[in-house]
């Protein structure tokens, strides 16, 4: 292995070229910098010892490479040098940049980190209150004020929040959950990454189908009572379950009183 050169050492050295760690429930998830040019952090991932890698059965490590729009090259080089020849068990490659896990996924890789078994850490003899969900699935939620017209597509590991209406033809696949403060009349994914433990709510039921995981729920007018109005989905023992929220809906139609309404 070649020695780092005296730069690149300079470099290593200032605080926001550092690594950041943080302990999660399948493992450890490894914060990578942004501002390392490929070369660099392919040097700063191989100098780690091979001990350093090294976790209990069933465990592994995530790669969050933020908004880094990474090539076939990196790719290739983190499998040979890190995965093999480490033996490092790479569980989840994290990204906020489309690119990039447009190729992960291209590549077979898993782009969505392991969901957190409430009953398997509680059997495993951890505290209820230490369980912090929050704390251990770190999602960014992402926010659209305004209404999604006609073409428009969000897709994102995290959850998804539209101050709005979702439109005919508009799209979103969440990892995460979706709220739809006003009508939800175009396509929804949540849980698009094979997340169970999500929902889908909307101020005003109008779309034919939603999807939750690998499950449809298919409704109209006719088939449900809760057709323009407000519900929660959730997937309950793996079928999709439709609850009506007359407080809510009473709340939202109050407020589009108040407001003139949402933007069309």
């Amino acid at each position: 292995m070649k020695i780092p050169t005296l730069n690149l050492l300079k470099k290593l050295r200032k605080p926001e070229t550092h690594m950041e760690l943080e302990r999660m429930h399948y493992g450890i998830k490894i914060f990578l910098p942004e501002n390392l040019s490929e070369d660099e952090l392919l040097k700063l991932l191989v100098r780690i010892p091979q001990s350093a890698y090294k976790l209990p059965d069933e465990q592994g490590i995530s790669l969050d490479f933020s908004g880094r729009e990474c090539s076939r090259r990196l790719i290739l080089h983190m499998i040979n040098s890190i995965v093999w020849e480490k033996n490092v068990r790479v569980i989840a490659w994290l990204s906020g940049n489309p690119a990039s896990v447009k190729l992960f996924k291209a590549a077979g890789l898993s782009t969505a980190e392991p969901p957190l078994n409430i009953e398997s850490a509680k059997s495993s003899g951890t505290h209820e209150k230490n369980i912090q969900p929050e704390k251990l699935i770190r999602t960014k939620a992402k926010i659209v004020f305004g209404s999604m017209r006609s073409g428009h597509k969000v897709e994102t590991e995290g959850d998804v929040i539209v101050w709005g209406h979702l439109n005919p033809g508009a799209e979103i696949i969440a990892g995460g959950s979706i709220f739809i403060a006003g009508k939800l009349s175009g396509v929804v994914h949540a849980g698009g990454f094979g997340r169970e433990d999500v929902f889908v709510y909307a101020g005003s039921f109008e779309t034919p189908q939603v999807r939750i995981a690998n499950k449809l729920c298919f409704a109209d007018e006719k088939s449900t009572s809760s057709w323009r109005k407000s519900v929660l989905i959730t997937l309950e023992e793996g079928t999709p379950v439709i609850r009506g929220n007359k407080f809510l809906q009473r709340t939202i139609m109050k407020s589009q009183a108040n407001t003139g309404g949402m933007n069309e």
